[in-house]
């Protein structure tokens, strides 16, 4: 199965900038993060804009589909490597790709990592929008939450990693899709990213600069593992070490 070709080098300079330009946008403007927050916030009803059931119920079951493709995914990769044979058409690379996507990203690096030692408040919990913890700026690791903090946001991480497979699966499908078809699967991957990241800053779960930088790191490690995987990083590694031992 022949994969999409990504200029890897445009690529990782685009992602260096996201993450310096954001890193800058955010901690020098941190009214954008408030101002955001804001336009969800009712002063004696709290975030109470998004109210519709819906919103709530897609939310789950896009969890649920993470879920499930993570799992799946566990089995999937060492079948189809140990039998050498594909996986509901899919090679091991591919199965492996999704692991580590889900591991590396939502699960290591932003829950165990980031989450559990940012100390950052949510906004529902910050004093400027009823709570009573003070606002941080991002990126700063402080003391105003104990556990499963705000920054940054597991649940975008997530459908930001979904969203990308989504656009991924329709790239593998290319030649059997119609034209139709390949731009439907790719709404569907940027609808359900954006989706999450309204749903979790309008409800005051997350500051904006905590989607934004949970999405960068699921394109990071997905930018990591392509390299690795499918643009012969691992390969050329291997070699240098083997020559340097």
């Amino acid at each position: 199965m022949s994969v999409p070709k990504i200029d890897m080098i445009f690529a990782g300079r685009l992602l260096l900038a996201a993450w310096i330009g954001g890193f800058l946008l955010f901690r020098f403007v941190p009214e954008l993060d408030l101002g955001v927050a804001g336009l969800f916030y009712r002063a004696g009803e709290g975030f109470s804009v998004i109210t519709n059931p819906l919103w709530e119920w897609l939310r789950q079951r896009i969890w649920d589909v993470s879920i499930v493709l993570f799992l799946v995914s566990l089995v999937a990769w060492p079948w189809a490597g140990l039998r050498h044979r594909t996986v509901l058409r899919l090679p091991a690379r591919i199965w492996a790709f999704v692991c580590l996507l889900y591991l590396l990203g939502p699960i290591v690096v932003v829950n165990g990592v980031l989450k559990a030692n940012s100390g950052r408040a949510r906004p529902a919990d910050v004093d400027l929008f009823g709570g009573a913890h003070h606002f941080s700026l991002a990126g700063t690791f402080t003391d105003q939450c104990s556990r499963n903090c705000s920054f940054v946001s597991g649940e975008v991480a997530a459908a930001v990693a979904l969203g990308l497979l989504i656009w991924l699966g329709a790239e593998l499908s290319r030649l059997r899709l119609p034209r139709w078809g390949l731009l439907y699967l790719r709404a569907i991957g940027v609808f359900v990213a954006v989706f999450i990241i309204v749903q979790r800053v309008g409800t005051g779960r997350h500051f904006l600069s905590d989607t934004y930088f949970a999405g960068l790191v699921s394109l990071t490690v997905a930018w990591l593992l392509w390299g690795i995987l499918f643009a012969g990083w691992g390969a050329q590694l291997l070699a240098r070490t083997r020559r340097e031992s």
